[in-house]
């Protein structure tokens, strides 16, 4: 009797342990923060340029960053790759978000595309 006692407690804390594991496996791609009124006011074309190629450089980071790894599987296991899916999602909005004022931007300025 307290042999399958101690199986089943053996058996809660490895899966308590892989999925807190699992949730330190999400990739985190970090955030783009939009223009800020200093940016929009003082940017020039040059500037602007400059942060719309480190724009595409992130977007770039995170569409790589997809590819499958040992985080991946990992993350796969403990939230279906949800968590991954999530981040990466929310990663591409804040840079397309920030693209477009960028954009807007630089049209406003009158900057050679």
């Amino acid at each position: 009797m307290q042999e399958q006692i101690m199986i089943k407690k053996s058996v809660i804390i490895l899966v308590v342990g892989g999925l807190a594991l699992s949730a330190c496996a999400t990739k985190r791609y970090g955030r783009m923060q939009p223009l800020s009124q200093v940016e929009k006011q003082s940017y020039t074309c040059r500037e602007i340029a400059i942060e719309i190629s480190k724009v595409e450089a992130f977007q770039k980071q995170v569409t790589d960053g997809t590819k499958t790894n040992s985080k991946s599987i990992a993350g796969v296991i403990g939230d279906l790759g949800i968590g991954n899916t999530q981040e990466k999602h929310a990663a591409r909005k804040t840079a397309d978000a920030r693209l477009k004022e960028l954009q807007a931007l630089s049209a406003g300025k009158n900057c050679a595309s």
